[in-house]
């Protein structure tokens, strides 16, 4: 007990410190923030490369372990003519920001948290935000691994520049509100959440009898404490370290989006390596990617313990009734977008 709460005054703590720096979404492509990387890509430092990446996520961020594991692997593995500088907390600018800087070249690599924030650039990218898409990590990650995510990389992000190594991951997100337990759909009437600027999200809502306002994430912590806002949907992960149990009273495990996180360099950057080393950094990224996947597995059960031992209340949802009322956001994307990745996505789920 003494141990879990110590973890949760350090994640906290963390929060309060990164958040001075973090001006942008968790999960918001429509979130501006000015920070810019002033870098040339691929720097070199005598005869060592040093490539900058950036993320958005707070320090105790499962991301921010993946990626010191991949600096310590591409370290190992290069024999030390390879390094990176880990950027966290948003200080070289949020989700958005960093993926304008890719594309423009002006940032090495950055960890974009979810492949919908390039829907500014192509919106078939949204289907990430398809409700009960997956229902378990290990189908989700099968499909972002496999045929679905190689043709998301190379027919739908790739083209709009930059080029992805690989995905790794942000989690499952779950409900969370002030009014009452999420059981059923009708359970959703009246509340005001907050979410991303993304159709589908806010559709989603709407189906659900629910008021959705889109709001920086950076700002939910006060919306929920002056009532702005009833509730929420994030990842567990985000939920703990923004510290939202202390401004929320109940938690609906519904695992209703699966979050990716995309490891994307600029071509200017990946162009300046050899093949040679754009195998190691493929190599490495690989092995840190099952680092931080087996982290944001394994602390969903401690980060579930926090919210329970600060007050929230757990339940489990109807999957099958929210699934159902959540069908005309399937219906929309596929007659908008077409059937293409929708007809991978339900080939991945057999």
């Amino acid at each position: 007990m003494k141990k879990k709460r110590f973890l949760s005054i350090i994640l906290c703590l963390a929060m309060v410190f990164s958040l001075a720096a973090c001006g942008g979404n968790q999960d918001s492509p429509s979130d501006e923030n000015p920070g810019q990387a002033s870098t040339d890509s691929g720097t070199q430092s005598g005869d060592q490369i040093v490539i900058k990446i950036s993320h958005q996520n707070a320090i105790t961020h499962p991301t921010q372990a993946g990626l010191e594991k991949f600096k310590e692997l591409l370290e190992e593995r290069s024999n030390g003519t390879m390094t990176c500088d880990i950027y966290d907390s948003a200080v070289l600018g949020n989700d958005n920001s960093n993926l304008q800087q890719v594309i423009a070249g002006s940032l090495d690599a950055a960890m974009i948290m979810g492949a919908d924030i390039w829907q500014g650039y192509d919106k078939r990218a949204m289907i990430e935000n398809l409700p009960f898409m997956f229902s378990t990590y290990e189908e989700a990650r099968a499909a972002w691994d496999g045929e679905f995510g190689q043709y998301m990389k190379e027919n739908v992000l790739e083209p709009c520049g930059g080029h992805v190594v690989n995905f790794w991951e942000n989690g499952f997100r779950h409900f969370t509100n002030n009014t009452r337990p999420l059981t059923v759909p009708e359970d959703c009437h009246g509340i005001k959440f907050r979410t991303a600027d993304n159709p589908l999200r806010l559709m989603m809502f709407e189906e659900f009898g629910a008021s959705a306002i889109v709001l920086n994430f950076s700002e939910l912590y006060s919306a929920l404490q002056q009532g702005t806002v009833d509730g929420q949907e994030n990842p567990l992960s985000n939920i703990v370290s923004s510290c939202l149990y202390e401004v929320q009273d109940y938690l609906s495990l519904s695992n209703h989006i699966y979050s990716t996180s995309v490891f994307v360099f600029s071509d200017k950057c990946w162009d300046s390596l050899t093949e040679e080393q754009q195998n190691i950094v493929y190599e490495c990224a690989e092995e840190a990617k099952q680092v931080t996947r087996d982290l944001t597995e394994s602390m969903d059960e401690e980060y579930l313990d926090i919210c329970v031992e600060n007050g929230m209340e757990v339940n489990e949802i109807d999957v099958e009734a929210f699934r159902e009322a959540s069908q005309p956001v399937w219906d929309y994307y596929e007659e908008t977008y077409g059937s293409e990745l929708v007809d991978l996505v339900r080939a991945a789920q057999n």
